[in-house]
């Protein structure tokens, strides 16, 4: 069971000055701020669910800032903080905010067929923990995962057979029709 971090809370207060309702997004918060939730969403995200807890009223803030970023590391999202991110911040779920967020996974293309099975019993023992959307984001991953690969038959129906056992409660519509939809330049609106 994943335990929940705690870091200090005094080397982030620093840096979060006041935010305003008012004017554009980029308007709305102090460049150290930004700064500061820009070096939070290219890590591992835990940080930046550890700030958010304590100053939930930057959330709208951070899911917007997460829109327009254009230049992520190489860092993924650790799993269990991008789903309370997305807990977190239900009422600000922008399709592009939610599919940056999606980019900061562990990405599944390279994996091998057993590394699959490995994080299909994974998405199985935490989906109660894990939000609905990541779920249906990896279960449709995986299917195209399959399709793509030349795998026997039988190596797909037990996949197939394992996928069953991931419960997808969410609608969200992954698909896009918007001019950067395909594009990996997040800040395009």
């Amino acid at each position: 069971m994943e335990e929940e971090e705690e870091f200090d809370l005094k080397h982030f207060e620093t840096f979060l000055g006041e935010s305003s309702s008012e004017g554009g997004h980029w308007d709305k918060i102090k460049k150290r701020t930004a700064t500061l939730f820009q070096v939070l969403i290219d890590g591992d995200l835990k940080e930046l669910v550890f700030v958010l807890k304590h100053y939930p009223q930057y959330t709208e803030l951070v899911c917007e800032h997460f829109r327009y970023l254009y230049n992520y590391s190489e860092q993924s999202a650790d799993i269990f903080a991008a789903s309370k991110l997305l807990y977190m911040s239900e009422a600000y779920h922008q399709k592009q905010f939610v599919r940056n967020l999606l980019r900061k996974l562990e990405k599944i293309e390279t994996h091998e067929l057993s590394q699959i099975k490995t994080l299909i019993l994974f998405l199985v023992e935490h989906q109660e923990r894990l939000h609905p959307i990541i779920i249906s984001y990896y279960k449709a991953e995986i299917v195209a995962y399959l399709k793509c690969g030349n795998y026997h038959l039988l190596q797909q129906k037990i996949i197939e057979k394992e996928l069953l056992k991931l419960h997808v409660k969410s609608d969200f519509d992954f698909g896009a029709k918007d001019r950067d939809a395909t594009l990996d330049i997040p800040y395009m609106v």
